[in-house]
């Protein structure tokens, strides 16, 4: 998926990208126009648009659980968002290459920890002017990195000032997304598109360095950037780190289920697919992008932070439920659940 980011860049490199698994298809033509309605929004654009997962072949009862409709459509479509289930999502490029959405003034207001620590009201307003200002200041920061065009890039520091620095922000840049100057001036074009000037054998040499099997060495893919390598439900990770950053992903659910796959039509099928989600979440639980401990000083907010772990823990609360069961067994049988011999001496 990352070499097919980084590819689709160089070659068109469209503003949004859509994410669909392999065995799902479209069944709603107009789904595409119903996700542009919100990534587009001037006001609330800084989104991700999640499709509700359906799927053919389930039977009258659903007696697998392949419908989830409680828990995903209703339960977790709000705060910011519902979690990344790894198909039927409409992405905006910049969430993938790791940058921040722009910040509205409710964003540069102080989270509920922040203002709970500002003391009285006068020493609060002080406290929320300078945390606002501290937020701007880094916001600043962020957005002095050097916008190049193509020749900027490919005929080195020739018109700038400072040449160390220039220098300098161009290996921070190659260190992050990899040595394809191209590559890195598309990033930069938060509309999309390629410059008119650009040669099509250039991007096709391009495109082959870019999507190579060692180009991610020593870079931020899968770290930071793209799709997050370290566990096998990936697409967890990947929203859990644009969450933290502070985009905001919504349930765009039209009357005609927008994308369709198939489900386990068996118990054997339907327990692999449980027992791989149930090692991705342990995988994520005991790494450092663990939603316990990973991003307090990011944009996740309280509630998503829990919906998050919720999501990472579930494994290991089977055991409590497996307790809970047995020991309802043992009231109602009037047997212990261990066999216990025990003589006594005369």
């Amino acid at each position: 998926m990352n070499a097919l980011i980084r590819v689709s860049a160089v070659l068109t490199n469209g503003a949004y990208l859509l994410n669909v698994d392999c065995d799902h298809y479209f069944n709603n033509s107009k789904a595409l126009k119903e996700a542009m309605c919100f990534m587009m929004d001037p006001v609330l654009g800084k989104q991700t648009v999640q499709f509700p997962q359906r799927f053919d072949g389930i039977d009258l009862h659903d007696r697998y659980a392949n419908r989830n409709i409680v828990f995903f459509d209703k339960g977790l479509d709000g705060i910011q968002g519902p979690v990344y289930v790894g198909t039927g999502c409409c992405f905006n490029r910049q969430a993938l290459y790791g940058y921040d959405p722009v910040l509205t003034e409710e964003d540069l207001q102080p989270n509920i920890i922040v203002k709970s620590c500002c003391g009285t009201r006068k020493k609060g307003r002080h406290a929320d002017k300078k945390y606002i200002d501290k937020k701007r200041a880094a916001k600043r920061t962020e957005s002095t990195i050097p916008i190049f065009n193509m020749e900027d890039i490919e005929e080195g520091v020739e018109g700038y000032d400072d040449e160390k620095s220039l220098f300098l922000s161009q290996k921070r840049l190659e260190k992050r997304f990899g040595q394809s100057p191209v590559f890195i001036a598309a990033t930069f074009m938060e509309q999309g598109g390629i410059p008119p000037s650009t040669n099509p054998a250039t991007l096709l040499k391009e495109a082959i360095d870019v999507i190579n099997c060692g180009y991610e060495d020593k870079t931020e893919w899968g770290k930071e950037i793209g799709w997050i390598y370290g566990s096998v439900t990936e697409d967890i990770l990947t929203g859990f780190k644009m969450h933290a950053r502070g985009w905001i992903s919504i349930y765009c659910m039209p009357p005609r289920p927008a994308f369709k796959g198939s489900a386990p039509i068996n118990l054997s099928d339907r327990l692999n697919q449980v027992l791989q989600w149930a090692l991705g979440s342990i995988e994520i639980l005991l790494s450092r992008h663990c939603p316990i401990w990973y991003g307090y000083n990011g944009k996740l907010k309280l509630l998503e932070r829990l919906a998050y772990i919720n999501t990472i823990v579930y494994p290991i609360t089977s055991i409590l439920l497996l307790a809970c069961i047995l020991l309802a067994i043992c009231l109602l049988t009037n047997k212990f659940i261990l066999l216990i011999n025990l003589s006594f001496p005369r």
